[in-house]
């Protein structure tokens, strides 16, 4: 049995026997309900696609290299299922809180994704098909032979989310040839290997990836946004409003109503987020101008992060319901760099070959900025105290 379904980004996906099954059960089906792109709608109205569209297009392209590699059946129903898993651990609001899940203890999200297929339906359902469980959670994790088509330097996940992304916000930069891309792999001594025919269309999906990141991925009021409901989730993880395990099955909407039933900020934070209230920036600097030691510990230690922002929201003189937030995001990084790609016969790193690559690599920091988020009746008073602290 098969059946078609009609995508936006790769026009027809058909889904055989096994796709059905997986994508009928109420783990796939959650994803309906989790935003691909978090807080991106706020900025971009039109990025209400989720990681139940996104999953769907990573089977389609998982698929199509499988039958251009000319893999066995056997093969391709494992990469196929690993394919339509491979997010399930996602909790709310997509990469946001992942962060904070991990300092509250709990899994990352593929681990718990692992433990979904696991200890539960899916499990029963790849061994009706025959499938080596184990192996489908060595792909997602991006092990054995195959694992780097699923999840690597250039991987099927990525070639979907960035054409996705790019049409559902309506920027221009997320054109990417991924058929040029999945025609030109091939598997040499058990590796994915790009040929030298990909190396152009590489290029442009690293230029697409590195030009998304300031307009999408990191787009200031985005990145508000996400520090507000992170700031709030922290909260009502020590509050016990759930665990990290609820959370992890839960659903965007489905928290931002339960934490709004709170009193105080927990409650505050939800209702600004559901109205687009946002905070306002304070204070923005490009990072590599601060103290980077200084930086680092910001970025790693959550508890200095929390004393800090208790420190100045209390100069600043906010309300007991709201509270001045410190965005450090992480430090950029492109994987993609690492692609191995067949040159005059010679295995090399794109970035050897590629002049564009090692300009991308050279700028990638250029947004790399910290962000100070105020309430917009304390801004005044919350620039110019933050900039006396972090500024000089």
């Amino acid at each position: 049995m098969s059946k078609i379904i009609k995508d936006p980004i790769h026009d027809y996906i058909k889904l055989n026997d096994l796709g059905l099954k997986l994508v009928d059960t109420h783990q796939l089906q959650r994803l309906r309900r989790v935003r691909q792109l978090g807080f991106s709608y706020l900025v971009y109205p039109g990025a209400n696609h989720t990681r139940f569209e996104h999953s769907l297009g990573v089977y389609h392209l998982a698929t199509e290299v499988c039958e251009n590699l000319g893999l066995s059946q056997k093969v391709k129903k494992e990469l196929q299922a690993a394919a339509l898993l491979h997010d399930i651990g996602h909790g709310p609001f997509s990469h946001t809180s992942e962060e904070i899940i991990s300092n509250a203890g709990g899994k990352t999200h593929e681990d718990f994704a692992l433990d979904k297929i696991k200890d539960s339906n899916l499990n029963n359902i790849l061994k009706e098909e025959d499938i080596d469980v184990s192996s489908v959670l060595k792909l997602i994790k991006g092990e054995k032979k195959f694992g780097k088509i699923i999840s690597g330097e250039l991987d099927v996940d990525r070639m979907d989310y960035l054409v996705r992304d790019a049409h559902y916000t309506g920027v221009a930069y997320g054109t990417i040839d991924y058929g040029r891309l999945i025609n030109e792999i091939k598997i040499i001594d058990g590796e994915p290997i790009l040929e030298e025919g990909g190396l152009q269309a590489a290029e442009s999906l690293l230029v697409s990836r590195f030009l998304m990141e300031p307009t999408v991925y990191f787009h200031h009021t985005s990145r508000i946004a996400e520090t507000m409901a992170s700031a709030a989730i922290e909260k009502s993880l020590e509050k016990g409003l759930f665990t990290t395990r609820d959370f992890r099955r839960m659903f965007d909407h489905q928290v931002l109503l339960k934490m709004r039933t709170q009193e105080g900020f927990i409650g505050n934070i939800a209702e600004r987020l559901l109205d687009r209230k946002l905070y306002k920036v304070a204070f923005k600097r490009n990072i590599s101008s601060l103290d980077q030691d200084f930086i680092d510990k910001l970025a790693r230690d959550q508890e200095m992060r929390n004393n800090l922002e208790k420190e100045i929201s209390n100069e600043v003189g906010v309300e007991k319901e709201d509270r001045v937030l410190i965005d450090v995001p992480p430090n950029p990084r492109i994987d993609e760099l690492k692609t191995n790609i067949l040159i005059d016969g010679a295995v090399k790193r794109l970035d050897e070959v590629s002049n564009i690559v090692s300009i991308l690599n050279d700028s990638r920091r250029d947004y790399w900025e910290i962000g100070v988020y105020s309430p917009k009746y304390k801004l005044g008073k919350a620039k110019d105290i933050v900039e006396k602290k972090l500024g000089s």
